[in-house]
Order: C-alpha cells, then structure tokens, then sequence
C-alpha cells in the first residue's frame, strides 16, 4: 500500500475517503505527538503505524491526505503517549457489525474507526412537523422488531423498522423517536489493569456478564451502530432516514451522555448533533445526561432548524425564537395521572396544570409510560417491580411506580381484571392526547406490551425488554382506539394550540378558551378530595368553525354525572367516545339535556358541533 502524504484540508473531523484516497482529520488527546495505526478490516491484523508531524497540525488537530491509499479494506486507530485509542470522530466502526457476538473476548473486544463517506443519498426531502401537530413514537431497534412477525433477516436491524413504518403511520405518528442507534458497546465486561514484564501495566477483559440492551451511555457517536445497519451502517442510515421523510414523518434520535470529560465539552456534542443532522437529515435530538449545555446548542447556528428535548432548563434562559423547538421532555405528567387513575391521594388540580401546560417560545412532552419505568399496561397490572433478572436482587429501577395491580399481581385469567386494566389503559392514553402538549406513545403501550413487571430491564435483549405485538382482538381494539385518538386530535385543533391558553375570554366570543367544570357548570373546586373534573376547549380560538372539545374525567370508583355548559343556539354536545368502551362510538350520541354521566374510572371526550351536521 501507498502511505504517502500530504497535508489535509482539516474540513471534517474523522477519517473519510477523498476522490482515490483518504483524509484523517483527528484530535489529538495531548501536545505530545500523534500516530495512526492502520488494521486489515477484516483479520484485524496491523498494518502499518504512521508518525504524523507538526507539519500536518493547528493547534491539537491534524489533517493528513493518503492520495494513493486503498480505503476499502483498512481500518485505524490512534496513538499518543499514553497509548492506543478509538477515534472519537469516527464515522464508521469495525468489530461490532454482530450483535451481541461474545466470541470477540478471545480479542478483547478490539473495535477501529473506519473510513467513512460524507456525501449521503438524499433522494428524500426533511420533513418538518409543526410542535402542535406532533405524534411521537418512541423505539428501540431490536425490541420494536424481534417480536412483531417479520422475517428473520430483517427482525433486530433498520429494515425491520422500515417495514414497519407504515403501522406507525397508521396510528397517526408523525415523528419516530429512536433509542441510541450510534454505535455503543452492548456486552457488559470489566476491564482490569494488571503488571506486565519491566513493571509495564496492561489490561485484561473479565468474561462478559450482560448486555447494555438500551444502548445509554458514552459510546461512537459519529458512527451508525453496525449491528443494526448490516453491509454499509452509513448507506443503512440513509436508507433509514429517506424511508421515514419519505413516509412524511420527522426523525428523531436519543443520545445519552455521562461522563463529565463528554458533558463539559459543548462542542464536541455540537459536532455531533450537527454531523447527524446534516449528513443522515435528522430532525430533532433527545438529550439525555445531567449538565448537557441545551443553552449552547439552542444558540447554535447550524442547528437552528433542530428540535430539542430535554428534562430540565431554567426557561428563563431559554434561547428565544420565533419558531418553537425546546421541549421539555420528563415524567412530570405521568404520576398526577396514576396517583389519581389507582388512587394515591392524586391531586386533580395537578393533573390539570399537566394537561394545559404549554409554553410560548418552549413545548412540552406527555407520556403515561416509558422506557425506564414499567410498560403502560404494567402500570395496572404490578404493585410493585419484579426486576429480579436483572440481577441486581431486585434493588435497581424505582421504586416510587405509583402502580396498581387490581387484585391480582401479573398475568391473570379474569376477564374483569383485564377489562378493568386496559380501561385505565385507554383512559391514560385519552389524557395524554386530550392535552395541550406532544404526546408520546412508547413502542408497545397501543398493543398491550408487558416487560412482566420489571420496571428497569436495560439489560433484557429478549422477550422482556421487546415490545410484544399480536394479532389479539383487545391488542387490535387498543389500536385501533389509538388511531381514533390521534385522528381526534388532528381535526380538532382546540387542544393542540400553538400558544398557552389564557382562561379568559380575551376574543370577546362570550366564552373562555379554556374552562373547568363538575357536577355544575363553571364550578370546578379544588378539595383534596376530588378525583373528577371537566375540562371544555373553545374551538373558536383554534379558529372559527372549529369545534368545541370537553375532556370529562372520572377516576371515582362510582359513576359521575357531569354539568355540560351552554355553547350557544346552534350548537350541542355530541358523546364521541368513553374509555370503558373499546372503541369509539361510530355515531356520535347527542348530549340533549345539559348533563352527561361517566363511568367510574373512565374518561369521555365529547364534541360541541353544530346541530345539523349530524341530523
């Protein structure tokens, strides 16, 4: 091979190929020199070790050009005084295109960078979903492929998930949230420092003991995890990402940083989400990790157009625009919900502060359930957490689930304890799409997932940690109400408002655009006490024409009857749908007599339409 040299164009950091050759661009860890250590891709045998000069440096970075050099079959690392290392910046990585492949121990687990492409295949526009429009769904890769009967050659990887958009479609998602598809290391091993001959340290890896299933924590984040995109991780992205624009959805990812080195580096998170952004057209990022600089990236210029999600920010300090892209991403919503929903002393006040929360210049997230915690079905049918597999006797996960089993701990064969599960299911979901911020379905919770009570499986890389699917009837049922849900939602553009609503009547229609109600009309209260309420959306402020929406809440244990206020001459209350039910009425019930009664445990979303549209 041709190692010859000259002087690189320092214009992307990683290794990538350039017209007959290739371009490095690394930084180096310290001042004291740099080598780039080339491997055979394929037998992980070395090469040759190449010294490279302050000829090719500015400041700790340097750029080398290999006019002559073969890519193809190579692969690197690099090495200063302190030793060998993975490129960080590297766009593709060598020696975990298998999944979970324990053999690589008699190897120690040995991984190189690759060399990379930047130009991608953009045969697919960027899609942008405005905030009020969103439908998230949340995925794993491998969980929300293995069990949802498909081929094997495509459960696990990203041409499961293209297959399946179509179902994500179908349920009214607009943007598809993946867990870390960058490639991280997924076997668990120790690695321990030991003393060679000539009192020289070494290290040696322990037996691998588990998998890091979710992927969270430091890992390649330049690089297409090569596991999940088999043959070419870059082209597998592309093809991934033009599949989603294609079926006119967002694409969003997840990247988890923890270490402090990463965390107090804000350009090197900037560099990657602008290099995911740019080269593989992602949308939006949610960040996860204690200290991330949201400030910093929000005032980024190339990530102007990016979303963001992120648990906590003063929002005093937030970056202000005219187009809303922060969003608060938490579990504020979800335990209001089930304090009240398996009565834990649940504050209805709370819950509906969740409800209407939204912000001017920032958003927010709703979800009854996600990945780091029980399933949303789980939720009803544990009293408490059975992460025993995990192996940590059973101390990991929370502890705090607000959870309920009704009755009976787990899987059960009465008929009126699921019934009883899967309304308070249906029940959560319609609060979450009933309010003003992104709802958020996490894969599963629409077909009935259940991880068997562990509310923390990190670990589980089978049929506790994957999403189940099935062709059951209540599974089609919980879907099918899911899609009416998101399609409710979409036409009535009352509880999907760009602006935080104000209470008060402030168009001068006679009406406010947000109101609450109980038993009587315009008489909320407020008492510890109270498991119901009403909540009534004015469509007039949504724009006119548009319909009016009431939300009638009853987490009592008895039935409720509920005040309907008076909307005007031509219009009336119309019963489209209560959670008891299995699915949404086809004909909607007209509400003739100022009262409405709901179910205990159930919520009812009614429609205020003009008379004659449906007589």
């Amino acid at each position: 091979m041709d190692f010859s040299m000259k002087k690189g164009s320092f214009r992307s950091f990683g290794a990538f190929r350039r017209r007959r050759g290739c371009e490095f661009t690394v930084v180096a860890r310290g001042q004291g020199g740099l080598s780039v250590i080339f491997y055979n891709k394929s037998s992980g045998k070395k090469i040759k070790e190449i010294r490279v000069d302050d000829t090719y440096r500015v400041g700790r970075v340097y750029s080398v050009y290999f006019p002559e050099l073969d890519a193809a079959e190579l692969s690197y690392r690099l090495c200063d005084s302190d030793g060998e290392y993975l490129d960080p910046y590297a766009p593709v990585i060598v020696g975990r295109e298998k999944w979970n492949d324990v053999s690589r121990k008699k190897n120690d687990y040995f991984v190189a960078g690759g060399i990379g492409d930047t130009v991608a295949d953009y045969s697919e526009k960027m899609v942008s979903i405005a905030p009020e429009d969103m439908v998230i769904y949340k995925l794993h890769v491998r969980g929300f492929t293995e069990q949802a009967q498909l081929p094997a050659s495509i459960r696990g990887n990203y041409r499961g998930v293209v297959r399946r958009l179509p179902y994500l479609k179908s349920l009214g998602v607009t943007s598809v949230l993946l867990m870390p598809v960058y490639d991280f290391e997924e076997i668990r091993y120790n690695t321990y420092k030991v003393t060679e001959p000539g009192d020289k340290f070494g290290e040696v890896t322990s037996e691998p003991f588990g998998v890091n299933y979710w992927g969270y924590g430091d890992a390649s984040y330049f690089a297409p995890k090569a596991s999940y995109f088999p043959g070419n991780p870059q082209k597998g992205m592309d093809a991934l990402s033009n599949a989603v624009h294609r079926a006119g959805m967002e694409l969003l990812m997840e990247f988890s940083f923890s270490s402090e080195k990463v965390i107090d580096n804000p350009r090197f998170i900037a560099d990657i989400l602008v290099w995911w952004h740019l080269r593989y057209r992602v949308d939006g990022f949610h960040l996860i990790g204690e200290g991330i600089p949201v400030e910093y990236l929000l005032k980024h210029p190339m990530l102007s157009n990016v979303k963001i999600f992120y648990d906590h920010i003063d929002e005093r300090r937030l970056y202000k625009e005219d187009h809303k892209r922060f969003f608060y991403y938490n579990d504020d919503f979800i335990y209001p919900l089930r304090r009240l929903q398996n009565h834990m002393d649940g504050s209805v006040a709370e819950l509906a502060n969740q409800m209407r929360r939204q912000g001017k210049e920032f958003g927010f997230v709703n979800y009854a359930a996600e990945k780091t915690g029980f399933t949303l079905l789980d939720a009803y049918s544990y009293g408490e957490k059975h992460n025993e597999a995990n192996g940590e006797d059973n101390r990991d996960g929370s502890n705090y689930n607000c959870s309920s089993n009704h009755g009976i701990e787990g899987k059960t064969t009465s008929r009126n304890v699921m019934h009883n599960r899967i309304t308070c299911v249906r029940s959560a979901l319609a609060c979450v799409f009933m309010s003003q911020g992104v709802p958020l379905i996490t894969e599963g919770d629409e077909a009935l997932n259940s991880a068997g009570g562990n509310n923390n499986p990190y670990g589980q890389d089978n049929a506790t940690g994957w999403a189940q699917f099935s062709n059951r009837k209540d599974v089609k049922n919980l879907e099918r109400f899911v899609e009416d849900l998101a399609a409710f939602r979409k036409s009535h553009r009352a509880i999907r408002t760009k602006s935080p609503m104000k209470q008060t009547d402030y168009l001068n229609y006679g009406l406010p655009d947000l109101s609450y109600h109980d038993t009587e009309p315009w008489i909320m209260g407020i008492g510890p006490e109270k498991k119901g309420l009403g909540t009534m959306y004015i469509g007039y402020y949504a724009g006119e024409g548009e319909e009016d929406v009431m939300v009638l809440i009853n987490f009592y244990y008895d039935d409720r009857t509920y005040a309907l206020p008076y909307i005007g001459d031509d219009r009336n209350w119309y019963l489209v749908a209560n959670t008891g039910d299995d699915a949404f009425l086809e004909e909607p019930l007209l509400c003739d007599r100022g009262y409405v009664s709901v179910p205990g445990g159930t919520v009812s979303i009614l429609a205020g339409r003009v008379t004659d549209e449906l007589s």
